[in-house]
Protein backbone atom coordinates (compact mmCIF):
# COMPACT_ATOMS: atom_id res chain seq x y z
CA UNK A 1 0.00 0.00 0.00
CA UNK A 2 2.68 2.64 0.74
CA UNK A 3 4.46 2.10 -2.70
CA UNK A 4 0.79 2.63 -4.22
CA UNK A 5 1.24 5.95 -2.62
CA UNK A 6 4.60 6.86 -3.30
CA UNK A 7 4.54 6.29 -6.75
CA UNK A 8 1.27 8.37 -7.12
CA UNK A 9 2.90 11.11 -5.36
CA UNK A 10 5.95 10.66 -8.03
CA UNK A 11 3.46 11.05 -10.84
CA UNK A 12 1.72 13.76 -9.54
CA UNK A 13 5.02 16.01 -9.07
CA UNK A 14 5.74 14.69 -12.87
CA UNK A 15 2.73 16.39 -13.87
CA UNK A 16 3.19 19.40 -11.85
CA UNK A 17 6.48 19.80 -13.66
CA UNK A 18 5.13 19.09 -16.99
CA UNK A 19 2.52 21.96 -16.54
CA UNK A 20 5.08 24.26 -15.58
CA UNK A 21 7.11 23.15 -18.35
CA UNK A 22 4.26 23.76 -20.77
CA UNK A 23 3.97 27.28 -19.72
CA UNK A 24 7.35 28.76 -19.90
CA UNK A 25 7.32 27.26 -23.43
CA UNK A 26 4.22 28.79 -24.72
CA UNK A 27 5.62 32.35 -22.54
CA UNK A 28 9.28 32.00 -24.69
CA UNK A 29 7.43 31.37 -27.86
CA UNK A 30 5.21 34.45 -27.00
CA UNK A 31 8.13 36.46 -26.11
CA UNK A 32 10.14 35.40 -29.37
CA UNK A 33 7.47 35.75 -31.21
CA UNK A 34 6.69 39.60 -30.18
CA UNK A 35 9.62 41.02 -29.66
CA UNK A 36 11.80 38.52 -32.48
CA UNK A 37 12.72 41.43 -35.04
CA UNK A 38 14.14 43.61 -32.01
CA UNK A 39 16.16 40.87 -30.89
CA UNK A 40 17.61 40.32 -34.28
CA UNK A 41 18.29 44.12 -35.01
CA UNK A 42 19.55 44.02 -31.36
CA UNK A 43 22.51 40.76 -31.87
CA UNK A 44 22.98 42.03 -35.85
CA UNK A 45 24.10 45.57 -34.68
CA UNK A 46 26.47 44.20 -31.98
CA UNK A 47 27.74 41.19 -34.01
CA UNK A 48 28.85 44.29 -36.73
CA UNK A 49 30.08 46.67 -34.32
CA UNK A 50 32.38 43.84 -32.60
CA UNK A 51 33.55 42.71 -36.52
CA UNK A 52 34.59 46.33 -36.90
CA UNK A 53 31.44 47.71 -38.88
CA UNK A 54 30.50 51.53 -38.74
CA UNK A 55 26.91 51.96 -36.78
CA UNK A 56 24.60 53.96 -38.04
CA UNK A 57 21.71 52.92 -37.03
CA UNK A 58 21.27 50.66 -39.89
CA UNK A 59 21.32 46.67 -39.00
CA UNK A 60 21.66 45.62 -42.70
CA UNK A 61 23.99 47.37 -44.10
CA UNK A 62 27.52 46.56 -43.09
CA UNK A 63 30.37 47.27 -44.65
CA UNK A 64 33.85 46.31 -44.23
CA UNK A 65 36.91 48.40 -46.23
CA UNK A 66 40.16 46.86 -46.90
CA UNK A 67 43.48 48.55 -47.07
CA UNK A 68 45.41 47.83 -49.84
CA UNK A 69 49.35 48.33 -50.09
CA UNK A 70 49.11 51.19 -52.64
CA UNK A 71 52.71 51.03 -54.63
CA UNK A 72 54.67 49.84 -51.17
CA UNK A 73 56.59 47.24 -53.72
CA UNK A 74 57.31 49.90 -56.33
CA UNK A 75 58.52 52.28 -53.20
CA UNK A 76 60.58 49.69 -51.52
CA UNK A 77 62.45 48.93 -54.89
CA UNK A 78 63.75 52.76 -55.07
Amino acid sequence: MKTILKNNRQGIAMTEYLIILAIVAVAAILVVGLFGKQIKQTFTTSTGAMGGASSNNSAQTTSATTDSMGSFGKNAAQ
